[in-house]
C-alpha cells in the first residue's frame, strides 16, 4: 500500500500549559483536589514537560471541566467528525483526487462514541459516494493509527487501484475527568485535540508501507485505560507506563524486516519518550518530541503528525522509516515504510 499524501488539522484555539493552569486554578474542582493534587497539576504545568501549547475544541478552557456528560458527548459528535473532514480535505489537496474518487474511509478514535460511527459523519459532510466502504476502529487507544493502516491495506490489497483514506481523530478535551488520582490528573496536562488522514492506494506515491507487527499485554491492560465514571470517559494511567512502552517496544523492534535510517513513534509524554530513546538506536526523538511540543499527546493522530512532520523535513537521504505506536490494552503497533 503506497502513500500518496498525509495532512494534519487541529481546532483553531490554543492553550499554553500557563493558561490551562490558571484555568485550572479558578475552576470548582480546585479547591476540593486534595494539597498533593494540587501541587502534582501546579508542578507538572509549570514544569519542562516537553509541551509548549495544546490545540482543543473549546471557546473557553472551562467548558472542559463545567460540562455533564451528555455535553461532552454533544462536543465530540460536533468536533470529532469536522476535525477528521478538514484532514481528509487537506490531504486530498493537490493529491489529484477528488473525493468522488475516494472508495473507502478508515476512521479510529477513542475519545467518544458515536453510532452510525465518525466515518459515516465525515462522508456526508465531505459528500461521498453512497457507495463509499466505511469502517471505524475502536478501543485501541493511542496506538490505533497503525492497526488502522494495516485494516486499510487489505482494501488496496484486494483492489491495487482503490484509493483509500485512514483518519486517526480524537477530542480529548471531550474526555477530561478531575479527581485525585495521578494518572487522572496527569491526562488533563499531556492530552490535546487533533486529526490526521493519510490517502493511499496501491499505485503512485513515494512510499510503501508494510511488515505490519502487533503487541498485546492484556496483563497491563488497568494501568493504560478508558473507564467510566459519572458517564464521563475517565483516563486511567499508571506510572509505570514508559517502562512498559519501553519494553513493548523493544520486542516489536526486534521483529522488523529491515534496518531503519528513521524512526517515527507516538510519544505519549516526555518520561515515555526517553525510555524510548533508550531502546532504541534512534538518537533523539526528534519528531515525537516536536509533536508533544506544539500539540500534547494527540493520542492516536501523534504518530501520523510525526510522519507528517518526517515528510516534511527529510532531505531524501532516508529510505527506509519504522513507525510505532502504542496504547489501551496494553498494546503496541509498528510497520516499516520503504521509499519507491
Amino acid at each position: 500500500m503506497n502513500l500518496l499524501s498525509l495532512a494534519s488539522a487541529f481546532p483553531p484555539h490554543s492553550f499554553t500549559q500557563s493558561e490551562c493552569l490558571t484555568a485550572m486554578r479558578e475552576a470548582d474542582f480546585w479547591d476540593i483536589l486534595n494539597d498533593r493534587s494540587r501541587v502534582l497539576l501546579t508542578k507538572v504545568l509549570e514544569g519542562d514537560g516537553g509541551i509548549a501549547k495544546r490545540h482543543f475544541m473549546l471557546d473557553e478552557l472551562s467548558d472542559a471541566w463545567t460540562r455533564d456528560a451528555q455535553a461532552l458527548n454533544e462536543a465530540y459528535e460536533k468536533a470529532a467528525p469536522k476535525m477528521a473532514a478538514d484532514a481528509v480535505m487537506k490531504a486530498l489537496a493537490g493529491s489529484g483526487y477528488a473525493i468522488e474518487d475516494v472508495d473507502a474511509l478508515f476512521v479510529c478514535s477513542c475519545t467518544g462514541y458515536l453510532c452510525p460511527g465518525v466515518s459515516g459523519h465525515v462522508a456526508e459532510q465531505l459528500g461521498m459516494r453512497e457507495n463509499v466502504f466505511l469502517q471505524d476502529m475502536t478501543g485501541l487507544g493511542c496506538g490505533a493509527a497503525v492497526p488502522l493502516m494495516r485494516a486499510a491495506s487489505a482494501v488496496v490489497a484486494a483492489d491495487p487501484e482503490a484509493v483509500v483514506i485512514t483518519v486517526a481523530v480524537e477530542a480529548c478535551s471531550a474526555a477530561f475527568y478531575v479527581e485525585d488520582d495521578f494518572g487522572v490528573l496527569i491526562s488533563t496536562c499531556l492530552f490535546g485535540d487533533g486529526a490526521a488522514a493519510a490517502l493511499w492506494s496501491g499505485q503512485g506515491g513515494e512510499w510503501r508501507v508494510g511488515d505490519f507487527e502487533s503487541l498485546h499485554v492484556p496483563e497491563h491492560r488497568e494501568k493504560i485505560r478508558f473507564t467510566n465514571a459519572k458517564g464521563k470517559l475517565r483516563n486511567q494511567l499508571h506510572k509505570s507506563i514508559p517502562i512498559h512502552a519501553g519494553d513493548a517496544v523493544s520486542k516489536l523492534y526486534a521483529k522488523r524486516r529491515s534496518e531503519p535510517q528513521a524512526w517515527v513513534t507516538h510519544g505519549g509524554g516526555r518520561d515515555v519518550i526517553d525510555q524510548l530513546e533508550k531502546v532504541l538506536p534512534s538518537g533523539d526523538l526528534h519528531y515525537a518530541r516536536s509533536v508533544m511540543r506544539d500539540y500534547g499527546n494527540l493520542s492516536s493522530p501523534s504518530v501520523l503528525v510525526a510522519l507528517e512532520k518526517f515528510l516534511e523535513e527529510s532531505d531524501g537521504s532516508e529510505d527506509r522509516i519504522w513507525l510505532c505506536a502504542f496504547g489501551a490494552g496494553f498494546s503496541a503497533h509498528s510497520c516499516e515504510m520503504v521509499r519507491l
